[in-house]
């Protein structure tokens, strides 16, 4: 995937006390499943209960959690936000179009895009703020490209989470210091091999030790129909996030397209 320019999107990130700007989605790849609902709580920085009882989980963004007993700061802000914008107000959510997957989670909760009655777009206020990973799924992909350009340009100005270097992409070389973390890695392919029905995209010369893609046999009519030749990645400088596992040293296996970055694409 092409990363979005980050002039297209940028906006002014807001301060805690400033007023927030207008953060609006496109969500013509989704189908609106809920019209009007009133926010009732903020469970925390990516769930919203409704009037209804029903929980709603922001698909395409995450929050780094410090541990289970104490969520720590950057979910405390990121909820502060959610309050601030959407307690008591009415939203819209927006489903994948496929209406027999990717649209409750294992806990019953809601996946969807949600937006403000009057436009607002809740995922695009978290990463306008820094206070969100874009963190996107096999079923839940849409919206991709846009919230990269959010939190491309909320990292250029060092907003919210990206103003502490914990969170800085890593280089191959970091990875493995991050073992069962989600993070971003960014660096220049070195090669790519296929190998047991297995394509990796290797980011140094010795591949049991240095970082490395994996991407499974299965996955790779997803990689066409999003227009991504795998192959012609050699040389190229990209940038991918997932969990970051040990086998053959550091790696990320790769589920779906929008994990990745091309960043010199043209």
């Amino acid at each position: 995937m092409a990363q979005e320019s980050e002039q297209s999107v940028s906006q002014t990130v807001p301060s805690e006390t400033g007023p927030l700007p207008m953060v609006q989605g496109d969500f013509r790849d989704l189908t609106m499943t809920v019209g009007k609902a009133r926010v009732t709580d903020i469970i925390d920085g990516v769930t919203l209960s409704l009037e209804n009882g029903k929980k709603v989980h922001l698909t395409g963004v995450w929050v780094p959690w410090d541990t289970g007993d104490d969520p720590g700061e950057n979910v405390k802000k990121a909820k502060v936000l959610l309050h601030k914008i959407a307690y008591g107000r009415f939203i819209r959510l927006y489903q994948t179009k496929k209406n027999t997957e990717g649209r409750t989670n294992r806990m019953g909760e809601i996946l969807a895009q949600a937006e403000r009655d009057d436009g607002m777009w809740l995922q695009g206020a978290l990463l306008n703020a820094g206070l969100a990973f874009v963190m996107t799924s096999p079923m839940n992909a849409e919206q991709a490209s846009r919230m990269y350009g959010l939190e491309s340009a909320a990292r250029k100005n060092k907003a919210g989470l990206w103003a502490d270097p914990r969170w800085n992409i890593l280089t191959p070389e970091q990875a493995e210091t991050y073992t069962n973390e989600y993070r971003i890695v960014e660096g220049k392919v070195f090669s790519t091999a296929m190998r047991n029905n297995t394509f990796y995209i290797n980011f140094g010369r010795d591949w049991k030790k240095d970082f490395t893609v994996s991407i499974g046999s299965d996955k790779r009519i997803a990689f066409a129909k999003a227009g991504m030749d795998m192959q012609a990645l050699n040389g190229k400088t990209i940038r991918v996030r997932g969990w970051i596992r040990q086998y053959n040293g550091p790696m990320i296996e790769v589920t779906h397209p929008q994990q990745i970055e091309v960043l010199n694409e043209k």
